[in-house]
């Protein structure tokens, strides 16, 4: 089987990452990162040549975004932006994610890795898929805000899913 694989980072490097953005906004310490926003007015600004279309559920099928970080492209189904704009969690994670893929994933970093089963599996830290869901969750719900949190306030507070809310509170040791 053929996967991607990424250059290394850890949680630790991937929070860093996220948290300079959120530092660039201003938002630091902000329970709500307004990633709709951030997609729309910041990353233009961020690098000009970038570009974002909304693509329809037609066209896109099953896939909820896409990133074509050299291409300084991110494509997001129709009714994954229009459920963000509504403030849906899962939907603002799929915009983080996508981000994250842009911002973590230049041809330069990923490359194509053979792996044999199980035994052979891609490290996390080496996954792309993982470190995008990690960069979505440490912009969207860090630990310094999540800490002192249940599931139910990080979900209302920060605008996530409740399983993502979960995962993230994980990782930070709650």
């Amino acid at each position: 089987m053929s996967e991607y694989e990424a250059s290394p980072l850890s949680r630790v490097d991937i929070r860093e990452i996220a948290n300079f953005f959120r530092q660039q906004c201003k938002l630091i310490d902000a329970k709500f990162f307004p990633v709709v926003e951030f997609l729309e007015f910041v990353m233009p600004q961020l690098d000009p040549h970038f570009v974002w279309e909304s693509i329809s559920r037609f066209e896109m099928g099953s896939k909820h975004g896409l990133a074509y970080p050299d291409d300084k492209l991110i494509k997001i189904r129709e009714d994954v932006y229009e459920g963000a704009v509504k403030g849906n969690g899962r939907d603002r994670f799929t915009i983080a994610h996508e981000i994250g893929h842009y911002f973590l994933h230049k041809k330069e970093r990923v490359s194509f890795a053979r792996t044999m089963g199980l035994a052979e599996k891609l490290p996390a830290f080496r996954n792309p898929e993982w470190q995008a869901d990690a960069f979505a969750g440490e912009l969207l719900a860090p630990p310094h805000i999540i800490k002192d949190m249940t599931v139910f306030e990080v979900v209302r507070f920060c605008g996530i899913s409740q399983q993502a809310a979960r995962k993230q509170l994980k990782s930070c040791g709650n």
